[in-house]
């Protein structure tokens, strides 16, 4: 299991105590690139008693304003797929930015920050991929504070 002893979390998420549960919810992090459309940013939002899913949120930048129906994100042995919904598409000077969510099992999210993997995501336009590819030097720097803060909310959600 990795540790991220010393790891500085607390600028990259907040979090919120509510009476059913405390929201935690990452800043969007920019790790994953596609030579042709450019970045792929995401955030993920988690709440406690929720049955274990969170949210990830994914904004990317395409020439069209095709629809996205899937996503695939791979990290070594841990798939975090699904269906998405879309939130919104928008136009901008080049293309067209996109904005989907889809739910996931959060209890994959610490294998997910694994720095000795080189992660991809695949997004399914009308069941064709396009592929984007992690930032290596990013998400050699990311993924240490991603698993960080994923076992905290682990360690938190158990400590009742």
């Amino acid at each position: 299991m990795l540790t991220a002893s010393g790891q500085e979390i607390r600028s990259h998420y907040v979090s919120k105590a509510e009476t059913d549960g405390t929201i935690y919810h990452t800043l969007p992090v920019t790790l994953f690139e596609n030579p042709e459309a450019g970045d792929l940013t995401f955030d993920l939002t988690y709440k406690e008693h929720r049955g274990g899913r969170a949210t990830l949120n994914f904004t990317c930048r395409m020439a069209r304003p095709e629809t996205v129906d899937s996503v695939r994100f791979v990290s070594g042995g841990v798939i975090l797929s699904g269906p998405v919904g879309r939130l919104y598409l928008e136009p901008e000077k080049r293309g067209w930015k996109h904005r989907y969510t889809f739910d996931l099992d959060a209890s994959q999210l610490c294998g997910f920050f694994d720095e000795r993997q080189l992660p991809e995501v695949m997004l399914y336009i009308d069941g064709r991929p396009w592929l984007y590819r992690a930032k290596r030097s990013a998400w050699r720097s990311y993924a240490p504070i991603g698993y960080r803060i994923f076992e905290m909310i682990r360690i938190n959600e158990g400590a009742e």
